[in-house]
C-alpha cells in the first residue's frame, strides 16, 4: 500500500513539474524581452507557441522579436502559420504587411494592406478591430479607409465620425479632423464637450482651433439660429483670447433672442481678467445699455466701472481726463442708486481714486469712514476699505492711525490673505520709519504667505533690505532711501527726489544707485515725462542690468515702449530679454505672455 502511495505521489509531482514549465519559461521569456535579449526571447516564445499549438498571447511577443531581430524569413512562416488557421485573419494579414515594408518591399506590403481592407466584414466590431490593426503600426490612411468603408458597408456613413476626425488628427489633418468633428456635432450634440477637450489636449491644439474657427464660421453665416455652432464659435474665440470675436457672437445671439446681456457680461469678466480692458469694456456698457429696466443693469454698471479703474490702474497711458471722467461717472452711479451696501464696493472703489490718482486725501477719507459706519456692507469690504484708510492717514502723516488700522484689519483677517495684506503694510510701515530689523521679522513670516502677490512682495522688500543693508556698516543711507519711498507714498515727489539726490551726493557709487535711479524713473512715469525716464532706465541696463533692479527697468521700459512709444519690436526685444537673462525673476511669466501677444501668438494655455 504504501509503494502504490509513493508511486502517485511521484506521479503527480512530475505532472506539477511539466505544468509549471511553460510559466517558467513565459516568465523567462518576458525577462529576455524586457532586458533586450531578443534572441534568448525569441527562441523560448517560438517554443512556447508551438507546444500551446499556437496560442495567440505567445505570437505576439514572438512576432515583435524577431521582427526586431529582422529575422524576416522565420517571422513570414509565422505570420502564414496564423493565417492558414483562418482565425483573426484581418490581424494577420496587416501583420504581414507590415512585414514587408521592413524588408522592405513596398509593393508586397500595400498588396496585404489592401487585402486586409477588401476583405473587410460589414460588421461594427470586424471594422472597429481592422482599423485598430492598422492605427497600430501608425497606417492613418488605412484607418481612415477602414471607416470610411465601414460606414458604406453599415449604410451610415457618418457613425464612424468621431473616429474618422481622431484618425486625421492623428495624421496631422486639422482641416479633415475638424469637419468630421462637426459632422459628429450635428448627431451627436451631446459630444460637444468631449469634441472640446480633444481639442484642447491634442499636441496640434492651434491648427485646430484655426480650423475651427473658419469652418463654424461659415456653418454660422448660413444658420444664425443653431446655438451649438454659435457657442462652439465662441468657445474658440475665448481660447484664442480673442475677446472681440466672442463678444460679437454673443451680443449677435442675445439681440436676436431677447436676452438679458448674462453671457455677454460672463465674457466681459473674462476679458478683464486677462487685461483684454477695452473689449470688456464694451462687453459691459452693452448691457447697461440694455436699460435700468434690465435685470443685470446695477451688475453690469458696477463692473464696468471697476473695469474702468483697473484699467487706469494697470496701464500707463491714462489721462487726467481719463481720472475725472471716472470719478464723475462714479459719483452718478452712487447717486442714481443711494449710498448704501448695494453701492459700497463702488464708493471704495471711488475712496482709492480719489485718494491714490487725484490726491484728494481728505475726500478719500470721508467716503471710507462713511462705508465703515454703513449698516449691511460686508465685513470683509469694511476691512478693505480699513486698509484703504490707513494708507490715506500714512499720507497725511498720521502713522499711529495708520498702524491702528492696519493691525485691526490683521486682527480680523488673521487667516485670510487680507490678514497677511495687513501685516505686509505694517511691515512696510516699519521700513518706512527706519526700523529694518522689524521690518525683517514681518516680512520673514510673509514669505510663505498663501497668497502669491504678497509673498513676492515681502521677498522683494526683505531681499532689498538685506542687500543694501546687509554688508553696508552705516544705516544712514537706507534709512533716507526708505524716507524718500515715504515722501514720495505720501505724494511729496519733489521731497522724495531731493533726498534720493542727496543720498547720490552724501555716497557716490552707493549701492543703492541703480535703485534711486529706478525710483526716479518711476515718478517721471508717474507725471507722464516718459523722455525723462527712459534715458534713467537705459542706464540702469547698461552700468546695473545684474543687480536687483534690472529686471524691473527692462519691465517697465518694455511697457514705456509698448505702451507709449508704439514701437511694438524693442517692446519684444525687452520682454523677451527678461525671459532669457532674468529667468528667475517673477516678472517673467507676465513678460512671457505680453512677448507672444505682441507676435501674434494665439495664447491658449
Amino acid at each position: 500500500m504504501k509503494k502504490v502511495l509513493l508511486l502517485i505521489a511521484l506521479q503527480f509531482s512530475l505532472f506539477v513539474m511539466v505544468d509549471a514549465q511553460p510559466g517558467r519559461d513565459e516568465t523567462l521569456a518576458n525577462s529576455y524581452m524586457q532586458e533586450g535579449e531578443f534572441d534568448k526571447a525569441a527562441e523560448l516564445f517560438q517554443s512556447l507557441w508551438e507546444k500551446s499549438n499556437y496560442d495567440l498571447k505567445f505570437y505576439t511577443p514572438l512576432y515583435k522579436c524577431l521582427l526586431t531581430l529582422k529575422k524576416y524569413d522565420d517571422l513570414e512562416k509565422v505570420v502564414q502559420r496564423e493565417i492558414k488557421k483562418g482565425s483573426g485573419a484581418a490581424q494577420f494579414t496587416v501583420d504581414l504587411g507590415y512585414l514587408y515594408s521592413q524588408i522592405p518591399d513596398p509593393t508586397k506590403a500595400k498588396e496585404q494592406y489592401d487585402k486586409a481592407l477588401k476583405d473587410v466584414k460589414p460588421y461594427e466590431i470586424a471594422i472597429r478591430n481592422l482599423a485598430n490593426f492598422y492605427e497600430a503600426y501608425r497606417l492613418y490612411d488605412y484607418v481612415i479607409a477602414s471607416y470610411e468603408k465601414g460606414g458604406k458597408l453599415i449604410k451610415n456613413e457618418s457613425y464612424f465620425s468621431m473616429e474618422l476626425a481622431n484618425a486625421y488628427m492623428n495624421k496631422g489633418d486639422a482641416t479633415n479632423a475638424v469637419k468630421y468633428f462637426l459632422i459628429n456635432l450635428e448627431t451627436n450634440p451631446q459630444n460637444e464637450q468631449l469634441i472640446k477637450n480633444t481639442v484642447q489636449t491634442n499636441g496640434s491644439e492651434a491648427k485646430l482651433l484655426d480650423q475651427l474657427e473658419t469652418q463654424l464660421y461659415g456653418k454660422v453665416q448660413k444658420n444664425t439660429n443653431n446655438e451649438q455652432y454659435i457657442d462652439l464659435l465662441t468657445w474658440v474665440y475665448i481660447q484664442n483670447k480673442d475677446f472681440e470675436g466672442a463678444l460679437a457672437q454673443m451680443k449677435a445671439w442675445d439681440k436676436r433672442k431677447g436676452e438679458n446681456g448674462q453671457r455677454v457680461l460672463e465674457i466681459a469678466r473674462m476679458a478683464q481678467t486677462e487685461g483684454d480692458y477695452d473689449n470688456a469694456i464694451g462687453g459691459y456698457e452693452y448691457v447697461v445699455n440694455k436699460g435700468k429696466e434690465n435685470s443685470l443693469y446695477f451688475e453690469g454698471r458696477t463692473e464696468l466701472l471697476n473695469c474702468r479703474k483697473e484699467k487706469i490702474s494697470k496701464t500707463l497711458n491714462y489721462t487726467q481726463q481719463d481720472l475725472l471722467g471716472l470719478k464723475s461717472d462714479y459719483l452718478a452711479f452712487i447717486n442714481d442708486n443711494e449710498r448704501n451696501f448695494r453701492t459700497a464696493q463702488s464708493m471704495k472703489d471711488l475712496a482709492d481714486l480719489e485718494g491714490f490718482y487725484l490726491h484728494d486725501i481728505d475726500g478719500g477719507i470721508v467716503l471710507c469712514n462713511e462705508i465703515i459706519a454703513m449698516p449691511g456692507v460686508p465685513n470683509k469690504l469694511k476691512n478693505q476699505t480699513k486698509l484703504s484708510l490707513g494708507d490715506f492717514y500714512l499720507i497725511t502723516g498720521d502713522v499711529w492711525e495708520s498702524t491702528l488700522l492696519y493691525s485691526q484689519v490683521d486682527k480680523d483677517e488673521k487667516d485670510s490673505p487680507l490678514g497677511e495684506e495687513a501685516r505686509f503694510r505694517n511691515a512696510r510701515l516699519s521700513y518706512y520709519k527706519g526700523d529694518f530689523d522689524w521690518a525683517q521679522t514681518q516680512l520673514e513670516v510673509l514669505k510663505s504667505a498663501t497668497s502669491e502677490l504678497i509673498s513676492n512682495d515681502a521677498i522683494n522688500l526683505s531681499v532689498f533690505i538685506i542687500d543694501n543693508l546687509g554688508l553696508d556698516t552705516v544705516a544712514t543711507p537706507m534709512q533716507m532711501f526708505a524716507r524718500a519711498d515715504l515722501l514720495i507714498f505720501q505724494n511729496k515727489d519733489s521731497d522724495g527726489v531731493a533726498t534720493l539726490d542727496s543720498i547720490s551726493k552724501l555716497f557716490p557709487g552707493h549701492a543703492l544707485s541703480d535703485d534711486i535711479e529706478f525710483e526716479k524713473a518711476q515718478l517721471f512715469v508717474k507725471h507722464k515725462e516718459f523722455d525723462k525716464a527712459i534715458p534713467l532706465l537705459d542706464d540702469i541696463l547698461k552700468n546695473y542690468k545684474t543687480d536687483l533692479k534690472g529686471d524691473d527697468a527692462t519691465f517697465l521700459l518694455a511697457e514705456i515702449n509698448e505702451q507709449q512709444l508704439h514701437n511694438k519690436e524693442k517692446a519684444m526685444e525687452l520682454y523677451k530679454s527678461i525671459i532669457t537673462d532674468y529667468s528667475s525673476s517673477l516678472l517673467v511669466i507676465e513678460a512671457r505672455k505680453r512677448y507672444r501677444l505682441l507676435r501674434g501668438d494665439k495664447i491658449t494655455e
